[in-house]
């Protein structure tokens, strides 16, 4: 060989080194800044393992998880699989969250990442005060598990400024606080009024039922029920609103506006046993055997649910009520608390719904949180499958609203027309 050609040759195999040092630097540097936990691959599995041992005894919406495709075995099967070529503790998480991401939210089911965690952290701090001793009880076992010394470890290895998984290990401190910063000068989801129809409508749009914003959506409505007295028409507008608290709307728009005595009745099924359980009582149930159900529900949910509970929704009329006839317009971007209200109202007929079938989900109580043993990984769904007063499944078929539009017509404009 020429002096050339062996001097291309070193040159070549320099470059060839340096790409294999360059290799085994990042790869260095990946395990040790998204490796927080040090989990072996049994933990790792075992923790899984948990998690679809959870999920069989105690997930209420495998029926409407089948119906989009999600076949339980194969998609078991398909998370051990990127469990098993995770390296690291962070990929491992990911893998599950692909995993429960499958389910596109259903029944509120997914994998709190740092974000979220610190998001709840936050909920329950901002409505410790407004919730009654029965409301706290109700959600001790999932503030004793958020503060439990696993769980708060684990999450404080994990990025909470922002959504995703990512380990703060050399992460900049820039980065850190960029999202709180931005999330505490955020204002609240505005809530809109206005007056329509020549004055003979009045209007408000209300995007979050948070208690985060109780306060200052207190004030704002009680300032506008009272100005809108001799208009005939309330139009309140939650399409989009995902939910929040049902406090929120039984405090600010049904108590002070019930012009005669409400009760809502609602059957939820769910399967008693240790996961449930504590839950179960700590929120007050009273537990009954499906075989109790009126027959045509025991025939129709009796081999999915050991038991139910009956839950009763009941407000006095109050001392000065709107007076006028009051529309509710919803889309199918209406869920969980907001859920409540459109159910609340269909039953009642406090209000008259308008527009597309509602999104689902309305619960009987928050959704539970479960740790996983080994990582500390928080899952959380609801354990309650609602039923409409039909009794279809909620969660599936949502609300069908009173007056149902087509897709493209917009409720206001309809409640408007409708009006005049």
């Amino acid at each position: 060989m020429s002096k050339k050609g062996k001097r291309l040759l070193y040159i070549a195999g320099g470059f060839l080194a340096c790409l294999a040092a360059l290799s085994l630097f990042f790869r260095y540097q990946t395990q040790r800044t998204q490796t927080i936990l040090h989990l072996t691959q049994a933990q790792k599995l075992a923790d899984f393992d948990t998690l679809c041992s959870i999920l069989e005894q105690a997930y209420p919406f495998w029926a409407e998880a089948e119906q989009m495709g999600i076949r339980r075995q194969e998609a078991y099967e398909d998370c051990r699989a990127a469990i098993a070529s995770a390296d690291t503790d962070i990929a491992y998480c990911k893998a599950l969250d692909a995993f429960l991401g499958e389910f596109q939210g259903l029944g509120h089911l997914s994998l709190l990442d740092g974000a979220m965690y610190r998001q709840y952290g936050d909920a329950l701090r901002a409505g410790q005060s407004l919730l009654t001793a029965q409301e706290r009880a109700g959600l001790e076992p999932i503030v004793r598990l958020l503060r439990s010394e696993a769980v708060q470890h684990t999450y404080s290895l994990l990025d909470q400024s922002h959504s995703g998984f990512r380990s703060t290990i050399g992460l900049k401190e820039s980065y850190l606080e960029e999202q709180p910063a931005q999330e505490e000068a955020a204002p609240a989801p505005a809530i809109t009024t206005a007056i329509y129809a020549g004055g003979r409508a009045a209007y408000v749009k209300i995007p979050s039922f948070s208690l985060e914003y109780y306060a200052q959506a207190q004030e704002t409505l009680a300032a506008f029920f009272a100005e809108i007295q001799s208009i005939p028409h309330l139009i309140v507008d939650i399409r989009g609103n995902g939910g929040g608290s049902d406090r929120f709307w039984q405090d600010l728009l049904v108590s002070p506006n019930a012009k005669t005595a409400l009760v809502s009745e609602r059957y939820f099924l769910f399967n008693l046993n240790a996961w449930t359980e504590e839950y179960a009582a700590a929120n007050s149930l009273l537990p009954q055997p499906c075989s109790q159900l009126p027959e045509g529900l025991q025939k129709e949910y009796g081999q999915r649910f050991s038991h139910y509970a009956l839950d009763v929704t009941a407000f006095g009329a109050a001392p000065t009520p709107y007076p006028g006839r009051i529309w509710l317009l919803v889309d199918e971007g209406v869920y969980s608390a907001a859920e409540n209200l459109a159910m609340f109202c269909k039953n009642t007929g406090f209000a008259t719904l308008v527009g597309t079938a509602t999104g689902g989900d309305g619960g009987m109580a928050d959704p539970m949180l479960f740790s996983l043993p080994n990582s500390g990984l928080v899952v959380r769904f609801s354990i309650f499958y609602g039923l409409n007063a039909d009794g279809s499944g909620n969660e599936a078929n949502g609300t069908s609203p009173d007056i149902l539009l087509p897709q493209g017509a917009d409720a206001l404009e309809s409640v408007l027309e409708e009006i005049g």
